[in-house]
């Protein structure tokens, strides 16, 4: 690995030349360029000793933090590659990754001390625990027991190891280079136009693909400042927005859909927000029209994947675009094909495929899932979706998820589209299951915020959607099973 294709060695370089220029803000605690990367190279030195080669894993559970920055550039210096778990993850949980992972270092808060422990006790190779708190300590509160294993990849240094939602089955792993996730952040730059002078608002979860490189690793990649928020509290980000003029915000539809509902208390100025998206999920059209009603601003759509990093985003934020996830960046390429693999014309539904130079190569010890996703230069997405003759894409749904009603096929996202602008429907999830007949009966769970009854929803449909498309299975429950990034968890309906 050289310097040239290092995301360590940039992140030393643009730390380098910031010098006392703030890098990240958490709380009322501004933190310079200087001193992180001070930190940075302290936790490396603390790491070096259990790092025999290039290529083990380094896990973190570590909320959006400074902490976090810190620790993640300091593996990395040290040839380690980084897997980033959720800081809400529970026993089993964390188990299971740790015994996928065996990881040489897991680093955590010094609250997730005992949970860590217990975890580790049950494990025949635990890595060392490792303890990095807001302060700047750094310590060892368990050491490494064995020798761990290492990734090789011939083309490119590994970087960073993460995992699919597995909101339809088992998690894979994907392990993405340092090359690639390079010349992601270059494209990013380019897109959004990025700098030092911009202020990222760090709302999503730096353990998913979307807040880790399109917000935390975008930022330090300019030598922005980061303002790093532990936990989404809607009337916390208003006035963190308002106050100190944020300029980037890449959130989750979850986060839009709360903060258009928010009542109005005091001032409230999203103007300073020159760049805003949502990812990881699909965001539906009435809650970009709220948060446009409420602040005068749209969302724009960004498409992406944790195999493949970001495959598209919207270039305008207004009424005609919110169909559209935009056009594929610079360097990627994305066709439609048919159930066989062939091109269809533009506006033609297919399945989305593609070809990224920022994309990981396969799934890590997984060449069934491996042979199935990835052919030749493409990614088969699973996608379903259009690209109009301008090379605009939009997502019709999921090839898993589409319904066959007595030979009829059925979108969830269309159908849930339609339910959501029901006035007392806060939250709807669509699904299939399968009928006595051999195809299937078409589902619904809503989340109400008034009363409403099956026979509401279904006067509400008539008329707005085709009869085969009106569920004929209607629930209401309390809260939709999720993962932290706000994708809905079908399997759990």
């Amino acid at each position: 690995m050289t310097a040239s294709d290092a995301v360590s060695d940039h992140f030393d370089r643009v730390a380098a030349r910031a010098g006392d220029r703030v890098a990240i803000c958490e709380g009322d605690r501004p933190l310079s360029f200087r001193r992180l990367l001070e930190w940075s190279h302290a936790i490396t030195r603390a790491l070096a000793p259990l790092v025999g080669e290039p290529g083990v894993r380094v896990a973190l559970m570590l909320p959006n933090s400074a902490t976090f920055v810190a620790t993640f550039y300091g593996a990395l210096r040290v040839g380690a590659v980084v897997a980033p778990l959720n800081p809400r993850y529970r026993s089993q949980e964390l188990e299971y990754y740790l015994r996928d992972l065996d990881p040489v270092a897991l680093a955590v808060d010094p609250t997730a001390i005992p949970l860590a422990l217990e975890v580790l006790s049950q494990l025949s190779r635990p890595p060392a625990l490792l303890v990095a708190s807001a302060s700047g300590d750094i310590s060892f509160v368990r050491q490494a027991s064995a020798a761990h294993r290492a990734i090789f990849q011939p083309e490119s240094a590994p970087l960073l190891q993460q995992y699919t939602s597995g909101s339809t089955g088992r998690p894979k792993a994907v392990v993405r280079t340092h090359a690639a996730l390079l010349r992601e952040l270059e494209a990013l730059r380019r897109v959004f136009q990025t700098g030092e002078s911009d202020r990222f608002l760090g709302a999503a979860p730096f353990s998913h693909v979307n807040g880790l490189v399109r917000t935390m690793m975008a930022s330090m990649h300019v030598g922005a400042t980061l303002y790093p928020v532990e936990e989404f509290h809607r009337r916390y980000v208003l006035d963190l927005i308002t106050r100190e003029g944020m300029t980037v915000f890449g959130g989750v539809p979850q986060m839009f859909n709360l903060l258009g509902q928010t009542p109005s208390r005091g001032p409230v100025d999203l103007s300073s927000l020159r760049v805003l998206f949502s990812s990881s999920a699909h965001l539906l059209l009435d809650d970009n029209r709220r948060f446009f009603a409420r602040y005068g601003m749209f969302v724009r759509q960004l498409y992406g994947s944790t195999e493949t990093g970001t495959i598209s985003v919207a270039s305008e934020s207004n009424q005609q675009s919110l169909t559209s996830v935009g056009a594929p960046l610079p360097g990627v390429r994305v066709e439609v094909v048919d159930s066989n693999g062939a091109g269809v014309d533009p506006g033609q539904e297919g399945e989305i495929t593609i070809a990224s130079p920022f994309s990981a190569t396969g799934y890590l010890d997984n060449p069934t899932a491996t042979e199935k996703s990835f052919q030749g230069e493409f990614y088969r997405s699973g996608d379903l979706g259009t690209m109009d003759s301008k090379g605009h894409i939009t997502i019709r749904g999921r090839r898993s998820l589409v319904i066959n009603r007595g030979g009829f096929k059925v979108h969830p996202y269309e159908v849930e589209e339609a339910i959501a602008r029901h006035p007392s429907v806060r939250e709807v999830a669509v699904y299939g299951v399968p009928s006595a007949h051999g195809d299937d009966i078409v589902c619904c769970s809503i989340v109400a915020s008034a009363e409403c009854s099956a026979e509401d929803i279904l006067l509400h449909c008539q008329g707005r959607i085709a009869g085969y498309k009106i569920p004929s299975r209607i629930e209401f429950r309390v809260s939709l099973p999720k993962t932290p990034t706000g994708k809905i968890l079908r399997g759990s309906l």
